[in-house]
């Protein structure tokens, strides 16, 4: 696999577990996850973004993203996210940036910087040896490397991520021929 590594399901599911009392870390890994959004995305997320007017949490977001200006499909977002929404954001002003940062009168998102030590964290909670392979872009590679698995469709995944061309999708999930050549091993007509 190519560039940062993405997490497996029980990984997700253990951080969930790790994360459970800290607000600001279990919306980064459930939204993050989810949304397979780029970090300078996710962190530009606003309340509004992820609640109606009435308090309501939206069930799929669509983001305008800031890399290519282009609209996402709708996204789903999962029951994980939903709850940790309502648990920690609804009631919140609508124009507040989901993930703020920690200085008190700062009215600004995390950093991207603040949101790579995050995930480095995640990754020493892990146990993981060497966390220099994991990145904020391990989140966002994540749920996408696990629907590859299931599927093996890359449009589908190329889709989800808003890249322009299979081939951009390929490189991305670090897809070789040795991969291609083990499918058709197991596939006999």
């Amino acid at each position: 696999m190519r560039g940062k590594k993405p997490l497996s399901e029980n990984e997700v599911k253990s951080l969930r577990k790790l994360l459970e009392e800290n607000p600001l870390h279990s919306l980064l890994l459930n939204i993050g996850v989810d949304t397979m959004l780029r970090g300078s995305d996710l962190l530009n997320l606003k309340v509004s973004d992820l609640v109606t007017e009435s308090g309501k949490v939206k069930t799929e977001i669509r983001v305008r993203m800031m890399k290519t200006k282009k609209n996402t499909l709708l996204i789903p977002l999962s029951p994980n996210s939903i709850k940790v929404i309502k648990k920690h954001i609804v009631g919140n002003n609508p124009d507040d940036f989901v993930f703020r940062s920690s200085f008190p009168l700062h009215k600004k998102p995390l950093s991207i910087f603040q949101y790579s030590r995050i995930v480095k964290k995640w990754m020493t909670m892990l146990g993981k040896e060497n966390i220099s392979e994991y990145s904020t872009h391990s989140i966002r590679k994540t749920k996408s490397s696990i629907i590859y698995q299931k599927t093996q469709n890359v449009e589908i995944v190329r889709r989800l991520l808003s890249h322009s061309s299979s081939h951009a999708t390929v490189n991305y999930l670090g897809i070789e021929d040795s991969d291609a050549l083990e499918v058709a091993r197991t596939i006999n007509v």
